[in-house]
């Protein structure tokens, strides 16, 4: 029961963070407006805030897995952009970098734990290319066990692995005002040295299909999908008949304003067909300024 509590936490720190006790190391839902269209050549600071709360971790039949289980992560995410002047297969060369600062909270089974700090880094390179409405992007993260780990503590702020991201991204951008557009990533996770428990990869996606009501704002119907696809292991062997694969789907309103020389959007997401991992809701909100 602990081992399934502790990454819940790690679940909710937005990591930019199945899974080993329900976790994660992509932030579900930190994407919609215009996510596949990337900016011209120059320095981008992003700023991400997530409050994930969730009274329920649902098991592989969807019903309720942990007694007196309940979460709440706070996190703020600088993310630091750098778009090159550089062309690779006519797309245009970038990097960047995230580092999340989460304040996390978690009961399960009548124990409780919190923390606050910073946890696992994102790095990766990235390429983008724009045709007409059409604007697409690729990147290559990796997950860097910078958050703190302790396997005896119930709240951990760092999934104490490292993972490996392969993901693109894709916005269809109508003059009249539609916006259509996904981010989609699989995740490698490698083995957790710790507790000898290897998490299984999985498939997740961001989408967003919105409008410009006026030239400056934008509402939408926005969410995330996230799908385990191979088993939870402990020393090569599967941790339950199910190898405690993890789902969700998460869907809510989201809304965009766009300035001169900024934007900022935010989104409430309520999760859907949970297995294997905390049931809850989560508000983003997302601020873009060029330097």
């Amino acid at each position: 029961m602990r081992r399934v509590a502790v990454a819940a936490a790690i679940l909710c720190a937005v990591s930019a963070h199945a899974t080993e006790n329900g976790g994660q190391t992509v932030g579900l839902g930190a994407e919609g407006f215009e996510a596949g269209a990337l900016p011209p050549p120059g320095f981008y600071g992003l700023i991400y805030y997530n409050t994930y709360n969730a009274s329920r971790f649902s098991g592989n039949d969807g019903n309720s897995m942990i007694p007196g289980f309940g979460v709440h992560a706070n996190t703020i995410a600088p993310r630091l952009v750098y778009m090159t002047d550089r062309t690779i297969a006519g797309g245009l060369l970038g990097f960047y970098a995230l580092f999340p600062l989460t304040t996390l909270s978690i009961s399960a089974g009548g124990r409780h734990d919190s923390r606050t700090g910073l946890g696992d880094s994102v790095f990766a390179p990235l390429l983008s290319w724009h045709r007409g409405n059409f604007h697409w992007a690729v990147a290559a993260e990796v997950v860097t066990p910078t958050g703190a780990y302790d396997k005896t503590r119930l709240a951990n702020l760092g999934n104490h692995y490292y993972s490996f991201r392969p993901m693109g991204g894709f916005s269809y951008l109508d003059p009249n005002g539609f916006d259509i557009s996904t981010k989609f990533s699989y995740t490698i996770n490698t083995r957790n040295n710790d507790t000898d428990y290897r998490s299984g990869d999985y498939f997740a996606a961001d989408y967003s299909i919105g409008y410009n009501v006026l030239p400056q704002l934008a509402l939408a119907v926005e969410g995330y999908y996230m799908q385990q696809l191979a088993n939870d292991t402990v020393g090569g062997v599967a941790v339950a008949p199910d190898g405690f694969k993890g789902r969700v789907l998460g869907v809510g309103p989201g809304i965009r304003y766009q300035a001169k020389h900024f934007s900022i959007e935010g989104r409430f997401i309520k999760e859907a067909m949970v297995r294997n991992r905390p049931d809850g809701s989560s508000v983003w909100l997302k601020a873009v300024v060029p330097f």
